[in-house]
C-alpha cells in the first residue's frame, strides 16, 4: 500500500504569513477596535477641554553679532559675519536670553513679585523662564522669544519686557567691556614703553661694547677665506699622497732589485728618456760587434764601456728625482700643517665675530619688538577710545509682541487625532493579545496553517437553524473519505482526536450513517476500551463486543449486530479490560480486520484520545485512513500538534481533520465555505461546499 501524502509537521516558526488570516483576524475584534478607538477618542477629547487654554505672545528680535574688542571705527560700523561663523557667540545669547538672571530682572521690573506663582517663591527667575521659549529663525540673524501663559497680555507683557531687559543687559555689556579694555590698554601701553626704553638702552651699550667693529658681511668674508684655505690645504695633501705614493714604489723597485723605469716620474723624465734612447742604439751596436768579433775583442771592449757609462748617469739622474721628490713631499707636509693652523684661526676669528653679530641682533629684535607692540597698543588705545563713544548696541527689537487672539494649548484636533489613533491601536493590539493569549484551534487557518492538516470538513454547533449546515458538513467529509480511499478492499478508517469530549464518536456515527445511506456496507467499531459510548448512539448493550473475541475467543461474526439504520452495523466494546494497550497490541488484530475488510467496505473505528493514552497510536498502525477531529475553541493547539506528529511517526495515513462544534455564524465561517446567496439562505439550492482535500489512490 502507498502511503497517503501528508503535509509535513512543521512548528511555529515554519508557518507562512498570512495576510488574509490577520485580516479576517482584525474583522472578527471590529467591536473591540471599534470601541477602543472611541474609548480612546473620548479620553483625548475630554484631557483637551479639560486642560486650561495656554496663550504664546512673541518679540522678534535682531542680534548682530558681535566686534572685536580691539577695532577701527570702519569695523566697528561694519560687523561680523554669519550666524554660522558665530555660532558659539548665537548660542551663549540664547542661553543668556533664558536665564534666571534675565528672569529675575523681569520680574523685578513688571513688580511681579507679589503676584502668583512668584509670591514667597525662592526662585522666580527660573518660574519665569519656564513660560519662555527661544526660537532662532534659521539662516538669519533673527530670534523669537516666546512667552506662554494662559492670559494673553500677561504673555504680550512679559515677552517685551524680556526683550528690553535682555537688550540693556547686553548695552551695559559692550560699554563695560570696552571700558576694561581701555583700562587695560592703558596699563600695558605703560608697561610697552619701559620695556621699549630698556630694549634700546642695552642695544647701545652693545655697540659700545665692541671690541672690533663688525661691519655687515664680515662674517661671509671669514667664512670665503675659510673655503680658500681648505682648498688649499685639500690641494697639498692630495699631491702629498701622490709623492708619499711615488718615492714608497721606488723603495720598493730598489728593494726588489727592478729598473725604476716604470716609476710616473720617470719615465715622464726627458733626459732619462733620451739616455734610455742612447742605451737602445749602444746595445744594438754592441750586439752587432759580437756577431763579428769575439768578446774580449777591443771594439767590443770599448762599446761595453759606453753602455755602462750610459747606464752609471741614467742612474744617477734617478736619484737626483728621487731626491727632488723627498724634497717637494717635506715642503708640502710642511704647507699641510701652515694651512691646518691658518684655517683654525679664521674659524675662531668667525665664531667670534658670528657670537657678537648674533648678540647685536638679539638686542635689535628686542628694541623693534618693544617699539611695534608700543605702536600697536597705542593705536588700539585710541581706536578703542573712539569705539566705546560710538555705543552702537548690537540687539534691536523687530517686532514687539502684541495679546494672541487664540491659544496654542491645547491643539483640540491634535489630541484627538492621537488619541483616535492610540485607541485603534489599543484596539488592534488587544484583539493581536487575545488571539495570541488563546491558543486553541479558532478556525479552519489554525488546521490548515499550525497544524498542517487538511481541512476535511468544519461541523458547526448543533442548531435547528443550521441542520443543513450540519448535514453538508459530514457530507464533505464522507467525499473526502471516499476520495481518500486507496484500494477496493474495506477501509479502515481510524477516528480519534486529542482530548476527550471532542466528537469523536458523534462524528463516527453520522458518517456511517451516511456511507451506508449512499449503499455502502459499513461498520462502527468501538475501541474506546476506557470509556465506551457508541453503543449508546446506536440504540445498543455494550456486550457482547470487541474484548469478547480477544478474551474469550468468540466468534467475530456473532460479536457482529445490525443497527436500525440499513448497511450500517455494529461491534461494541464488550466488557471493559483492565489493560486496553495490551489487547489493541495483539497480533490478533490485523487478523480481526482484516476479516472485516473482507465483509464490509468500511470498517470505522472509535479510537481513544491520542494525548490521554497509547490506544490511538496502536490502532493506527493498521488503519488505512485516520481522521482526526479537533473541537473549536477547546484544546491547546500546542497539545494538537504534539499528538498529530505522534500519529505520524505512527502511520503516514493521517487523511485531515475534522473541526467540530463551530460556531458558524458568529466567527464568519458560513461565509469563508459556502457563497452568500438566497439559495444558500433558504437551501433552495444545494450549497457550494469548499473543495476538501482530494488525495488520490
Amino acid at each position: 500500500m502507498q502511503p497517503l501524502p501528508q503535509s509535513a509537521a512543521a512548528g511555529p516558526s515554519d508557518i507562512p504569513f498570512d495576510l488574509r488570516y490577520y485580516l479576517d483576524l482584525v474583522w472578527r475584534g471590529r467591536a473591540l477596535i471599534l470601541a477602543a478607538t472611541l474609548a480612546g477618542l473620548g479620553l483625548g477629547l475630554l484631557a483637551g477641554f479639560l486642560q486650561t487654554p495656554q496663550y504664546q505672545a512673541a518679540v522678534l528680535l535682531q542680534i548682530e553679532p558681535p566686534t572685536p574688542t580691539f577695532m577701527s571705527v570702519s569695523d566697528a560700523l561694519v560687523g561680523g559675519g554669519s550666524y554660522y561663523q558665530n555660532a558659539d557667540f548665537y548660542n551663549t545669547q540664547f542661553k543668556i536670553l533664558h536665564s534666571r538672571g534675565v528672569g529675575e530682572k523681569v520680574v523685578e521690573r513688571l513688580k511681579l513679585s507679589d503676584r502668583s506663582p512668584f509670591t514667597d517663591n525662592a526662585d522666580p527667575g527660573g518660574t519665569l523662564m519656564a513660560h519662555v521659549d527661544i526660537d532662532p529663525v534659521p539662516e538669519s540673524r533673527l530670534v523669537r522669544i516666546l512667552v506662554t501663559h494662559e492670559d494673553p497680555r500677561q504673555a504680550a507683557q512679559w515677552a517685551n519686557a524680556l526683550a528690553d531687559v535682555y537688550i540693556e543687559q547686553s548695552l551695559a555689556a559692550r560699554v563695560q567691556a570696552a571700558r576694561q579694555a581701555y583700562d587695560w590698554l592703558q596699563e600695558r601701553l605703560a608697561a610697552t614703553q619701559e620695556a621699549m626704553r630698556q630694549a634700546r638702552t642695552k642695544l647701545v651699550a652693545g655697540y659700545q661694547g665692541q671690541d672690533l667693529f663688525v661691519p655687515e658681511g664680515s662674517v661671509s668674508a671669514v667664512t670665503t677665506s675659510i673655503t680658500k684655505l681648505n682648498d688649499d690645504y685639500l690641494a697639498a695633501r692630495t699631491r702629498r699622497i701622490a709623492l708619499e705614493a711615488a718615492i714608497k714604489q721606488v723603495e720598493d723597485k730598489r728593494r726588489r732589485g727592478e729598473s725604476l723605469e716604470t716609476v710616473p716620474q720617470m719615465a715622464t723624465d726627458t733626459m732619462i728618456g733620451s739616455l734610455n734612447e742612447q742605451l737602445a742604439t749602444l746595445n744594438l751596436q754592441l750586439s752587432q760587434l759580437r756577431e763579428k768579433y769575439k768578446e774580449g775583442h777591443p771594439e767590443v771592449q770599448k762599446a761595453q764601456a759606453q753602455v755602462a757609462e750610459l747606464r752609471k748617469t741614467r742612474e744617477a739622474r734617478f736619484g737626483q728625482i728621487v731626491d727632488a721628490l723627498r724634497a717637494e713631499y717635506a715642503q708640502l707636509e710642511k704647507r699641510e700643517t701652515e694651512f691646518r693652523s691658518a684655517i683654525e684661526g679664521q674659524k675662531s676669528q668667525a665664531a667670534t665675530q658670528s657670537r657678537k653679530a648674533s648678540e647685536l641682533e638679539i638686542l635689535k629684535k628686542e628694541e623693534q619688538s618693544a617699539t611695534s607692540l608700543y605702536e600697536v597698543l597705542l593705536q588700539k588705545l585710541n581706536e578703542t577710545d573712539i569705539a566705546a563713544s560710538i555705543r552702537n548696541n548690537n540687539v534691536s527689537v523687530v517686532e514687539r509682541a502684541s495679546p494672541p487672539g487664540s491659544p496654542v494649548r491645547p491643539a483640540k484636533r491634535r489630541i484627538a487625532a492621537i488619541a483616535l489613533a492610540l485607541g485603534l491601536a489599543l484596539g488592534v493590539g488587544l484583539v493581536f493579545a487575545r488571539d495570541y493569549l488563546d491558543n486553541t484551534v479558532k478556525g479552519p487557518e489554525d488546521v490548515e496553517r499550525y497544524l498542517r492538516l487538511d481541512l476535511l470538513a468544519a461541523v458547526p454547533k448543533y442548531d435547528e437553524a443550521n441542520v443543513h449546515l450540519v448535514t453538508e458538513a459530514y457530507q464533505n467529509l464522507r467525499t473526502s473519505l471516499i476520495f481518500g480511499r486507496r484500494e477496493e478492499t474495506g477501509q479502515v478508517v481510524l477516528i480519534t482526536g486529542t482530548a476527550p469530549q471532542e466528537g469523536k464518536t458523534t462524528t463516527l456515527v453520522n458518517i456511517a450513517k451516511l456511507l451506508a445511506s449512499s449503499g455502502e456496507k459499513a461498520v462502527a467499531a468501538d475501541f474506546d476500551l476506557r470509556r465506551a459510548q457508541l453503543h449508546a448512539r446506536l440504540g445498543l448493550t455494550r456486550e457482547p463486543g470487541v474484548t469478547d473475541f480477544f478474551v474469550r475467543h468468540a466468534d467475530l461474526d456473532s460479536l457482529i449486530r445490525a443497527t436500525r439504520v440499513p448497511n450500517l452495523f455494529a461491534l461494541t466494546a464488550g466488557p471493559l479490560p483492565p489493560n486496553p494497550p495490551a489487547i489493541l497490541a495483539r497480533k490478533q488484530m490485523a487478523d480481526f480486520l482484516n476479516h472485516l475488510r473482507r465483509h464490509f467496505e468500511w470498517i470505522l473505528v472509535d479510537a481513544p484520545p491520542v494525548a490521554s493514552v497509547t490506544d490511538a497510536l496502536l490502532l493506527a498502525r493498521h488503519a488505512d485512513l485516520v481522521v482526526y477531529v479537533v473541537e473549536h475553541n477547546n484544546v491547546d493547539k500546542k497539545l494538537i500538534r504534539r499528538s498529530v506528529n505522534a500519529l505520524r511517526k505512527v502511520t503516514p495515513n493521517v487523511l485531515g481533520a475534522v473541526l467540530n462544534a463551530v460556531d458558524m455564524k458568529a466567527k464568519g465561517y458560513y461565509y469563508y465555505y459556502y457563497p452568500h446567496t438566497p439559495e444558500a439562505e433558504g437551501r433552495a439550492a444545494k450549497p457550494r461546499p469548499k473543495p476538501v482535500a482530494a488525495v488520490k489512490k
